[in-house]
């Protein structure tokens, strides 16, 4: 056990670094700790993505994050963070998971993670909402062919890929594979398909347009549904929006529908919460 910190902060995500260097600022004894890399969430974005974001509302410092284009590819973007915690030797953690927080007596908390224990005045919260895949939870969704992640589309030239879900995730994953070759659909509701507005969630213009142009050549296949029935090793069965019981054959499917923060630890320490539009938030 190390002597009491004044702030644990828990998750190095752009939030936490920038907590971690506010804090080494006011010369503060803290201590960040990430179950997974620095950031985690961008390091599994897809390979070569181009982030939707401009460097300014990315970048730790004014001008510091310089692209080779207007918007920073996954690759720039985790450069930048790696480098804004060398330069400034921030103490992070990683590789060591939060396991459990308890309130002590002393009116400090207990952090337990998978390598240690530790003491704070405060702790920080810096864990996004990309910790647990939303899923539709019907059979075979847990058949290897089934994703809730998308890295790349090389494994899948040549095959019969489906896709479900509406937003920039699901569009960018059904455009990079239908580019490279796969026989691709994308099962998604109406009103995401027709949905424009940009402040009500559509696509951007830039996956939008391309994605457009790969429909319009015959490459990729839309199916507007209604739900995901079941999946076996061989194919998906859906219903569409007229009612339609569809089976479409397939090698591989990505369930890419959305994720939700995992608000455990603060539910134990008496955080109450309340509904978000799809997940629970912190009240």
């Amino acid at each position: 056990m190390t002597d009491p910190l004044d702030l644990l902060i828990i998750g190095a995500g752009p939030a936490g670094l920038s907590a971690a260097y506010a804090a080494a600022q006011e010369e503060l004894r803290y201590l960040v700790l990430e179950k997974g890399t620095i950031a985690d969430t961008i390091r599994l974005y897809p390979v070569g993505r181009t982030l939707f974001s401009t460097p300014n509302e990315l970048e730790m410092h004014g001008g510091a994050l310089k692209p080779c284009r207007e918007k920073p590819t996954r690759e720039e973007l985790l450069s930048h963070y790696i480098h804004f915690v060398l330069d400034h030797d921030l103490n992070i953690n990683t590789d060591e998971e939060v396991v459990g927080v308890n309130k002590l007596d002393t009116e400090e908390f207990l952090v337990h993670t998978t390598r240690n224990g530790y003491r704070a005045a405060r702790i920080l919260f810096a864990i996004g909402a990309m910790a647990h895949p939303r899923r539709l939870n019907i059979p075979g969704e847990d058949l290897p062919k089934v994703h809730h992640l998308f890295v790349e589309p090389y494994a899948y030239i040549r095959k019969d890929a489906l896709v479900v879900g509406g937003g920039n995730s699901a569009a960018e994953a059904a455009l990079f594979l239908s580019e490279e070759g796969a026989r691709t659909t994308l099962a998604i509701w109406r009103e995401d398909w027709e949905n424009r507005d940009p402040k009500a969630g559509a696509m951007k213009h830039w996956v939008r347009t391309p994605l457009d142009r790969e429909v319009a050549a015959g490459r990729l296949r839309v199916v507007l549904y209604k739900e995901v029935i079941s999946i076996t090793a061989r194919d998906v069965t859906l219903t569409t929006e007229d009612g339609e019981t569809l089976t479409i054959p397939n090698d591989v499917a990505f369930v890419l529908i959305g994720s939700d923060a995992d608000l455990t630890l603060l539910k134990k320490l008496g955080v109450k919460t309340e509904p978000g539009k799809l997940p629970e938030i912190p009240a």
